[in-house]
Formats: C-alpha cells, sequence, structure tokens
C-alpha cells in the first residue's frame, strides 16, 4: 500500500516543520502530492477579533511567513508541494480539506508553540485522530 497524496498541517511551530520534513520522506518513499495547510485559527481557541482588518492581516503574514519555511524545506529535497490558507477552527478544516483534496495520510506535529497553543493544538491533534478518514502520523520534538 502506498499514498498518493500527503496533507501537512503546520503552526509554525519547530514539530510542524519536523512533520514537513517527515512528509517529504514518505512523498519521496511513495511518490505522493504534499499539500501543506495553515488554517487560522477562529472560533473557540480565540476571542473573535477578526473583525479586526489589522489582526486578520498579521496571521495572513504569518502563515505566508510559515509557508515560505516550508517552501524552502521543500526545495532543498527536490520536491513540489502545494499551499493552502484555511480560516476557521484547525481540526475542522484539516478534516475538510483531507476529504476535498482526497488526501490519503495526514502528517501533523504533536502539538503547537507555546503553552496554550501546545494545549490547543494537542487537542486539535487529537481531534484529528479520531475524525480523520484516513491514517494520521503524529510527528513528536
Amino acid at each position: 500500500m502506498g499514498y498518493k497524496h500527503i496533507l501537512i498541517p503546520i503552526d509554525g511551530s519547530e514539530v510542524s516543520f519536523k512533520a514537513v520534513e517527515r512528509a517529504i520522506d514518505l512523498a519521496k518513499q511513495y511518490n505522493a502530492k504534499i499539500t501543506i495547510l495553515y488554517v487560522i485559527p477562529k472560533g473557540g481557541e480565540f476571542i473573535d477579533l477578526f473583525n479586526l482588518k489589522s489582526v486578520r492581516q498579521a496571521f495572513e503574514e504569518e502563515a505566508h511567513k510559515y509557508f515560505e519555511k516550508a517552501r524552502n524545506i521543500t526545495k532543498a529535497q527536490n520536491i513540489s508541494a502545494g499551499f493552502r490558507l484555511a480560516e476557521g477552527k484547525p481540526w475542522e478544516k484539516i478534516i475538510e480539506t483531507v476529504k476535498n483534496l482526497h488526501c490519503d495520510l495526514i502528517v501533523m506535529g504533536s502539538h503547537g508553540r507555546g503553552r496554550i497553543e501546545k494545549f490547543l493544538i494537542g487537542s486539535c491533534t487529537k481531534r484529528v485522530l479520531s475524525e480523520a478518514p484516513c491514517p494520521v502520523l503524529v510527528v513528536k520534538e
């Protein structure tokens, strides 16, 4: 059994970029396509400040910075990747993207960046594990 399309959700944490590296290894092994997803968190995880243009713009700039770092990692390994930006609850957008793109593997970090984000992303990882329609590889620090 091989994989054809791997989804890699990133959040800017080091462990999420380790997930990118691990997914690249798998993509090479199975000649799979990879898509990197960043979700601007909204609804439940953070106070809803997204009506403020500057807050949304800051999240978008952060996403593009993380995409650039991921792009550098993939280019160094001669792997091309697709990039997707979504807005909403991270676990929901991960599952939605997997279904829409017909991904057959998710490779993601075990948790996020800070204390609060570690809790939130840790719970995101648990939710993805329970809801995903495909295998999930969780990369630890």
